[in-house]
């Protein structure tokens, strides 16, 4: 799901494919933007929206997300 979520937007490619990758593409969830090189350029599929749309309903990307602003040192919430 943390690759599928940094990759979230059709425009965002992985220049450089792994084996979390290549187990994404195999299930369809990523693909090979160039044919001649299958192990790079990987962007996530309509598939890979989905599956990350229903993580993301059923509460399991939370684990991946990070409050924005990030909090500093010594703020303090006020009451």
């Amino acid at each position: 799901m943390e690759r599928l979520l940094g990759l979230a937007s059709p425009s965002m490619l992985l220049v450089v494919g792994d084996a979390v990758s290549k187990s994404l593409v195999k299930r369809g969830l990523l693909k090979p933007r160039l044919r001649n090189r299958p192990d790079a350029w990987h962007g996530i599929t309509p598939a890979g929206l989905r599956a990350l749309a229903d993580a993301y309903e059923a509460g399991k990307l939370k684990q991946f997300m990070q409050p924005f602003p990030p909090k500093r040192r010594g703020d303090r919430k006020s009451k």
